[in-house]
């Protein structure tokens, strides 16, 4: 079951969770009354797709919400491995459709929620996007912000505003963007004889190590749970240096997506963005790679970001 909804718009308050059941879902394209009587069934009341991949034959009904627009997209069961492989099978068999649709019809085809349910057994996975948490106005009052740093804070903030692959995308730029300063800064010492360095970045190895880490990177929205750590702190990641995840995980990534967007190079568009996105693997990544661009942040404009927050954690006044 795939639930729909119009972007900026969320269908239940922020901090809830709800299976499909319990969602309407929303959308911008009107497929039954009172929105919309389709010429030669004006009372239709759901809408059929198929789709084939190299999975399989699919297919989908698409269900409206009270005004008539598209709320929720449901297949008819199907093999799969596990819960994971369904949605990213069936996802790649309906994706096409809805970029068809919104690019015919300039409009937008999100999806909100994504549930899966295996017959035999009646388990049920859905997937969530957690929302971010509200935040006291606990920073510096006066600020004169170095005019370098107010490209990467801009750069950070556009990420927070956007979906999860180009948030990713936005954060390694800023990784990328700083591994070019520091190059520039350290030939230039070079140059006239003195020393450059900055602190070892490395992501921390054993759970008790996990929280303090992050305290030196957040002031504000300071608790997290086992979930929350675990998915920061990938198994593979544990104690490596960032260095080398930027170069063994993080730019692979971003070179699998610019492939798929046809970023790199100008290159023309071969493959379909809707099979490539690897959103699993950003997803997975996605709070490590922010968690170190704030590491790096910190340790190359310590003066313009979280200048009041100590390695400790406590914060000066």
């Amino acid at each position: 079951m795939f639930v729909l909804n119009r972007p900026g718009f969320n269908l239940i308050p922020e901090n809830q969770y709800s299976f499909s059941g319990g969602l309407e879902g929303d959308s911008h394209l009107a497929i039954s009354k009172p929105a919309f009587s389709p010429p030669g069934n004006p009372d239709a009341a759901q809408i059929l797709i198929s789709g084939d991949t190299d999975d399989g034959h699919f297919e989908f009904t698409g269900l409206p919400n009270k005004r008539g627009y598209l709320g929720k997209l449901q297949s008819k069961p199907f093999r799969a491995n596990d819960l994971m492989d369904a949605a990213r099978k069936c996802y790649r068999a309906l994706a096409s459709s809805l970029s068809k649709w919104s690019a015919e019809l300039d409009i937008p085809l999100h999806v909100f929620q994504v549930e899966s349910k295996e017959v035999r057994t009646g388990n049920t996975e859905m997937s969530i996007v957690t929302a971010f948490r509200e935040a006291p106005l606990s920073t510096r009052s006066a600020a004169q912000l170095g005019k370098e740093f107010r490209g990467y804070a801009s750069l950070y903030r556009e990420a927070l505003s956007s979906a999860a692959v180009y948030q990713f995308l936005c954060f390694f730029k800023i990784i990328e963007a700083i591994t070019a300063r520091r190059k520039r800064l350290e030939r230039q010492a070079a140059r006239e004889g003195k020393p450059f360095s900055r602190p070892d970045e490395v992501v921390p190895k054993t759970p008790e190590q996990f929280i303090p880490w992050l305290l030196a990177l957040f002031h504000v929205q300071r608790e997290w749970d086992e979930m929350s750590l675990e998915s920061i702190f990938q198994l593979e990641a544990r104690g490596e240096q960032c260095t080398d995840l930027i170069a063994t995980v993080l730019k692979p990534l971003r070179d699998k997506i610019g492939h798929a967007l046809g970023l790199l190079q100008g290159e023309e568009l071969t493959l379909s963005a809707d099979e490539l996105l690897h959103t699993e693997e950003v997803n997975k990544w996605l709070p490590l790679t922010k968690c170190i661009v704030r590491r790096m942040l910190k340790n190359e404009f310590a003066s313009d970001f979280l200048p009041y927050l100590k390695e400790d954690g406590t914060v000066t006044e």
